[in-house]
């Protein structure tokens, strides 16, 4: 009889270490996936932030070209240079379609 407590004593220890070893490997996994979470989360802030910055940049490109070619109007009385205002302008202007 004192065998079978021996092994069934052997039985419940090991179990018990095991479900420790276990539950260690959860929080471990738990961890890793806040720490994922956390990186993910600034991702998402980091790229929101480029969008608006695009979107800025777009605008003041637009806002630019635009001011240019105001400029240009404004000097038509010097045609060399409305002319050269005209050909930045409208070369600035394909620039930006290019790249959108």
């Amino acid at each position: 009889m004192s065998g079978f407590c021996s092994t069934q004593t052997r039985s419940v220890t090991g179990r018990v270490m095991e479900c420790h070893r276990t539950l260690a490997n959860v929080d471990e996994v738990e961890t890793e996936v806040v720490e994922i979470e956390a990186k993910l989360d600034k991702l998402v802030k980091l790229c929101s932030g480029m969008i608006e910055a695009g979107k800025a940049y777009i605008s003041a490109n637009k806002l630019f070209v635009n001011g240019i070619r105001d400029l240009s109007q404004q000097c038509k009385k010097d045609e060399m240079i409305s002319e050269c205002l005209e050909k930045c302008g409208e070369s600035l202007q394909e620039i930006i379609n290019y790249h959108m």
